[in-house]
Parts: structure tokens; sequence; C-alpha cells
């Protein structure tokens, strides 16, 4: 059977042979002002845009560039939340919860995002009781979910200084002259884009490990043609210098064949198993009648139908696939009599 699932799949090279251009892997991601606790900085207010914007640049743009391109990527292609929403939610919501917040990014479908970011600002003024010098505390609590299976991919919470910060010059009220509110927004603004800076540091060299073509993408070169798996067919098109089609994020897809016979069902695992940019491949559910499969790779989407669609000419079955939500595809025969 892996015979004939290699020897099929190089059969529909003609077909499916396709130019490609290079390019370097990147991600979508949007970074999002998360203040359902009552104790945190609520959204767009001076502080938390002035942290948002610090974030998105950081991410976009980050500091540690060159390592970032140890692992093939050159960035990420960073979001604004209120300009791909505009047309469709209520922008001057507050105290949102983590559902609203993912079921928002789930329902951007253009450009579709890989990757939701909520953080949350906490900041309090304490006063020390012997010296009645005020201090700014501050942390910021962020973490980054996969926006289709919720994966946990990153995440941490810094702290300016647990002990705190002192206020400083018009910020801090000295000699009986009161602390002026400018004042104080921008020292507790310019902590928090400190925090910012270092969480979207860190962050992207997070997301840049889990892309990495030594954590499991392929490197420049290679076939770019899922079908094939790991054979090496001459001629075929590669990736580019900067990445390959495995660079993308793993994701897992649950695929389900509906209406096709038991042997049919029992070629297309053979087929699935040796599509290129796979990762795992298990049975969770089966019966009579349909087969689901739980499909990790780092393939996306568009390139999955296709190769179902390529598997299915070559078992001469007719049936189209359906993508139902982010991560759901099913295939259901068409049967049909000839006599």
């Amino acid at each position: 059977m892996k015979t004939l699932a290699k020897t099929a799949a190089i059969a529909v090279l003609g077909v499916c042979a396709m130019a490609t251009t290079s390019y370097a892997a990147t991600i979508n991601v949007m970074v999002v002002q998360e203040d359902w606790d009552p104790e945190s900085l609520v959204r767009n207010n001076r502080i938390q845009n002035a942290v948002l914007s610090t974030f998105n640049q950081t991410l976009n743009s980050p500091a540690y560039q060159s390592r970032i391109q140890q692992y093939g990527i050159d960035g990420m292609d960073v979001y604004d939340e209120t300009a791909t929403t505009l047309t469709f939610y209520q922008q001057d919501r507050q105290r949102r919860t983590d559902e609203e917040l993912i079921s928002l990014v789930r329902t951007v479908k253009n450009p579709q995002m890989d990757y939701i970011v909520p953080y949350t600002i906490y900041a309090r003024a304490v006063t020390d009781p012997y010296t009645q010098i005020v201090s700014l505390q501050m942390s910021l609590n962020y973490r980054a979910l996969d926006v289709r299976s919720g994966r946990f991919v990153g995440g941490d919470n810094l702290d300016i200084d647990t002990a705190g910060v002192p206020f400083q010059g018009c910020a801090a009220g000295l000699n009986g002259t009161a602390a002026d509110p400018h004042c104080v927004k921008e020292f507790v603004s310019r902590y928090g884009e400190q925090l910012a800076r270092n969480a979207g540091n860190k962050l992207a060299i997070q997301l840049a490990a889990l892309l990495g073509r030594q954590y499991g993408g392929a490197s420049a070169g290679e076939p770019v043609n899922d079908a094939i798996g790991g054979t090496d067919i001459a001629g075929l098109p590669s990736g580019g210098a900067g990445g390959s089609v495995c660079d993308n994020p793993p994701t897992t897809f649950a695929v389900t064949f509906r209406g096709f016979e038991q042997r049919q069902m029992n070629a297309v695992e053979e087929y699935m198993s040796y599509w290129k940019c796979a990762i795992d491949l298990d049975v969770t559910a089966s019966d009579f009648s349909e087969i689901t499969f739980s499909y990790k790779t780092r393939s996306d989407q568009q390139r999955i139908l296709r190769n179902v669609r390529l598997m299915l000419e070559l078992m001469g079955t007719i049936a189209e696939p359906q993508t139902q939500g982010a991560n759901e595809i099913v295939v259901e025969a068409l049967g049909i009599r000839e006599n």
C-alpha cells in the first residue's frame, strides 16, 4: 500500500506541480487589551494605548531580529484590532472576557489570525508608611494562544520592580504641590512601554522557535508538494531560501470522510500519512459510514484541501471537501448509480 501511495502521488506531479516564489515564514498576530479583571487598567485609555502600540511595534520589528532569523523567519504580520473589526464590532466595549476576545478574533476572516495575544496591565501607587514616598507597582501579564485550537504557545508575567519605582519630578508632588495628572500618566506609560518591549521581544522569540525549521519545519530546497511526503523528486519547485511550506505553525485539523467504503478509508489513511508536513495522524472516531482523523500538520488549510482533491482524483471517487470552522474538514462521497 505504501508503494502504491508513493507511485500514485508521483503520477500526478504533472497536475499538481506549480512554481512558488521565495518567501520567509510569517504568522498573523493580533494583540488585544484584556481588562475583565476590575483591578486591571481599563482598555482604551492613554496608558493602555501606549502599551498596545509598543507591543505591536516590538512584535513587528523585534530587537532580537538576528536571533529570530536563526529560526528561518523575518518577523510577524501584526494586525490592529480596531482596523480589522471596525465594520462589525462595537469599538467602545470595556471589561471584556476571554470568551469575547477569542470569539472576536476568530470572527476575523480576512486576514485570518494565527495567534491572539491578550495582555493585562496592573498598576497602583503605594505609599511607604515611614518615608511617605509614593512608588509605582506595575506588571504586565500576557499569553499567546493558537486561534484555531486554543493551544498555549507562550506567555509570562513581567514586573518593573516588585518593590515599586518612586514617582519623580512633577509626577511625585513634592513640597506640598500635588502631582500633575499628565506627568503621572506619562510616568506610568513609560514603564508600561518598557514592559511591552520586554514582553514583545520575548514572545517574538517564542513564536519564531515554534516556526523554526530546526523544530520540525523543512529546509530550503525540499519539495513543496505535500502529497509526496518525504520522497525526493528531481525537478520539483522548492520553497526558496527564505522558508518552505512546512514553516506554518503546528495545527491540528479534524478531517472526516463520510460515505467511503472500508477499503477506501484504509487508502485514505495511507495517503494522509505520506503528505508532506504531517506531524501526527490519529483516528478519533470510526464506524461503518465514516471515519474522523485528528491530523496535526505544519501545512495550511488550503494545501490540505488541495491534497484531498488530488487524492480523490487518484481514488476515482467523486466528492468535494468542505470546511467547517477554522480547523474542520468534511469530505462526503457522492454515491452514483450507473444502471
